[in-house]
């Protein structure tokens, strides 16, 4: 188990994912189902807020590679399923506020590849799980 500096207790168990972790498979070509298990090293569930699933639902309706790579993650929602629990949990506001006010209150890891919402969380004492190197997730 990971702890803040104020001594309150995270699960590593519960990961809050955020729109850009759910679009390296195909950006990056990170296999996150396999790389998630990897580094938890146990069972595992991934919280997807909804307005992260409102987030890749309209880059999915455009062109390019963010586009793409959203499709990819929606269409393959289910073989994530197989690897571990994948829940949509309700959320408003901003994605990235939304993560940084919940991520702490609840003691949820967060799996982010985006670099300011990185530095906020672990200054905040959150733990974060983001991409090393071109091809492995690690504990930041």
């Amino acid at each position: 188990m990971l702890y803040n500096p104020v001594s309150r207790q995270f699960s590593v168990k519960k990961i809050v994912a955020d729109t850009n972790f759910l679009l390296m498979p195909l950006e990056y070509g990170i296999d996150l189902a396999g790389e998630l298990q990897r580094i938890v090293n146990g069972p595992l569930t991934l919280l997807v807020p909804s307005v992260v699933v409102a987030e890749l639902r309209m880059l999915a309706g455009k062109t390019g590679r963010r586009a793409a790579a959203a499709r990819f993650f929606l269409q393959n929602l289910e073989k994530f399923r197989k690897h571990f629990p994948v829940e949509e949990i309700p959320s408003n506001g901003t994605a990235d506020g939304w993560i940084l006010k919940h991520a702490w209150k609840n003691g949820f890891t967060v799996a982010t590849n985006d670099v300011p919402l990185r530095k906020r969380l672990l200054a905040s004492g959150v733990p974060v799980i983001a991409m090393k190197g071109k091809s492995k997730l690690d504990y930041l």
